[in-house]
């Protein structure tokens, strides 16, 4: 049934290490959300909107693919970003992209409840995509979106490993009944309207 799951998701997005565009805007961002996981030090073993789950396969040379579902929104969540940390690699120095969605990509992706429109960013789940030359590996997770609005953006931090077998959450902390809201910047605001209005 997984197996399944893992064709329809992939078959309308698959997004990891590709899909970039040049952009330093972009890549502060990331930074950015790079930086808040590391910086963090609540985390949670699941969330009450949405649906996690993940995978992990063993390529032909001897490494591993892993893969991390989120679906089955159970609130509408505008302009998804997610961005995993493996191991708690630091940003300075790092020499490997992080797998993430809602960054680099020109187009927005959202959820909503029993509704799915590609062609409009509107989809039934996202699926991070990584390699790894470990068997066990272990994530720090950030999920943000904003409300229908587009006013306010929500964040939630979650932790797990991930092997062969599946995923284990690594911390007993219940997902909080109010994700985390973050303010949206002006600037960000004026750049929608404009994307919108051209």
């Amino acid at each position: 049934m997984r197996k399944v799951v893992t064709s329809l998701l992939c078959a309308f997005l698959f997004a990891g290490c590709f899909m970039r565009k040049d952009n330093s805007a972009d890549f502060a961002a990331y930074e950015g959300f790079y930086k808040s996981i590391l910086d963090n030090d609540k985390f949670q073993e699941g969330s009450l909107y949405y649906q996690i789950s993940a995978e992990m396969s063993t390529l032909a040379d001897g490494s591993h693919r892993y893969y991390i579902f989120l679906d089955d929104a159970q609130i509408a969540m505008y302009d998804v970003v997610m961005l995993a940390v493996e191991n708690g690699t630091p940003f300075e120095g790092g020499t490997k992209m992080m797998p993430s969605i809602g960054v680099f990509e020109s187009q927005d992706y959202s959820l909503i409840p029993y509704q799915a429109r590609t062609e409009k960013g509107f989809v039934k789940g996202l699926v991070l995509s990584g390699e790894t030359q470990d068997d066990s590996i272990d994530i720090a997770l950030l999920v943000e979106w904003r409300d229908k609005n587009k006013e306010n953006a929500h964040r939630e931090y979650l932790s797990f490993a991930i092997t062969e077998e599946g995923y284990t959450a690594m911390t007993r902390q219940m997902p909080a009944e109010q994700p985390e809201e973050i303010e949206v910047p002006a600037e960000a605001e004026q750049n929608e309207e404009q994307t919108v209005n051209e």
